[in-house]
């Protein structure tokens, strides 16, 4: 699985998202986690028998995080597509498999890495420090483990999206979908029963588990905290059901990816997807959710529930989206 040579390449297409991870995982984070020693010293000027304490600074790692790696798997495969990067490597003596994995293992490897410096930051920096005796450390291996899991299947899930697709624009646009596709999908639908039948869901119980099903709420709530009032200090729990949800979309898209990075499939890059069938499917998707949109807009400057006005919506959203989608793929071709 692994060779020098794809290991370079893929280090000189990946170095500005590289640069950016370790910039976030090793300087930028423990220096903001460093800077919870004023705050602390100002809560026990306050209150010295009982300070303060909110450090939030790996609930924004959880959001900083995945935004950096889905850079790092469109550098890997989406900007190739259109470079002629991609077709240089399947002209060497590999494996589409075996490409794909090089890059899926470049990027766990580095976010690996980028983690285990982390975490020897950060306890260097909470040993050191008055935090030691106000948080307990056993908390970070909760924390660094949520992060870890939940970055790689972001990463997952970007590399995986860019084997059907063949632009780096598409590469991005369908991976934020994906990410958000569940709620996407379900709002879509209830909105179309709404406006068209008025129907009314009996409770929100069946929304909560769509939402609970989307990767993006998967990492929870990672901060700590403390308050005036309070004697014990709130840390992150794992919800072993989150985590099982977490390591589904990383298996689930790491197949994906295997089975759709094919050398035939290059013929198609600079298009929008490298598989026309598939690209029939988004195009539907697109027309559908467009005309979705379109149809909340008419109701809402109408300020009504009117089921005509809300189907005019939908024939105008239609129309508009088939144009647009055909317009933008034949912009591609």
């Amino acid at each position: 699985m692994f060779s020098k040579a794809l290991w370079l390449i893929n280090s000189k297409q990946s170095r500005l998202a590289l640069i950016l991870l370790y910039l976030v995982y090793l300087i930028i984070l423990p220096f903001s986690y460093y800077n919870n020693t004023d705050e602390l010293n100002r809560a026990l000027l306050t209150n010295p028998s009982n300070p303060y304490l909110y450090i939030s600074d790996f609930s924004m790692l959880a959001f900083i995080s995945p935004i950096i790696v889905l850079i790092l798997s469109i550098l890997l495969i989406g900007i190739g597509r259109n470079t002629g990067g991609i077709d240089f490597q399947f002209s060497l003596p590999y494996s589409p498999r075996k490409l794909y994995l090089s890059k899926w293992v470049f990027g766990i490897a580095h976010i690996f890495m980028a983690t285990v410096g982390l975490i020897i930051l950060t306890l260097l920096i909470h040993y050191n420090t008055n935090l030691h005796k106000y948080i307990d450390a056993s908390s970070f291996v909760t924390i660094f483990s949520v992060i870890f899991l939940f970055t790689i299947a972001f990463f997952t899930i970007g590399l995986s999206i860019g084997t059907i697709t063949g632009h780096y624009f598409s590469q991005t646009l369908f991976t934020i979908f994906t990410i958000f596709s569940p709620s996407i999908i379900y709002f879509s639908l209830y909105s179309n029963l709404n406006g068209i039948f008025n129907y009314q869901l009996p409770d929100k119980s069946f929304e909560k588990t769509i939402t609970s099903w989307s990767i993006p709420y998967q990492a929870g709530q990672l901060s700590i905290s403390k308050d005036f009032n309070e004697k014990i200090v709130h840390y992150p729990t794992i919800d072993y059901g989150n985590l099982t949800i977490i390591i589904l979309y990383i298996v689930a898209f790491l197949l994906i990816g295997l089975l759709c990075y094919n050398r035939s499939a290059n013929v198609n890059n600079g298009k929008l997807f490298v598989y026309k069938k598939f690209g029939l499917f988004v195009n539907v998707l697109f027309v559908y959710l467009s005309a979705t949109l379109i149809a909340l807009l008419t109701s809402t400057i109408a300020n009504g529930n009117n089921t005509i006005i809300y189907v005019i919506g939908l024939i105008i959203g239609t129309v508009v989206g088939y144009f647009f989608y055909k317009r933008l793929n034949k912009f591609f071709d």
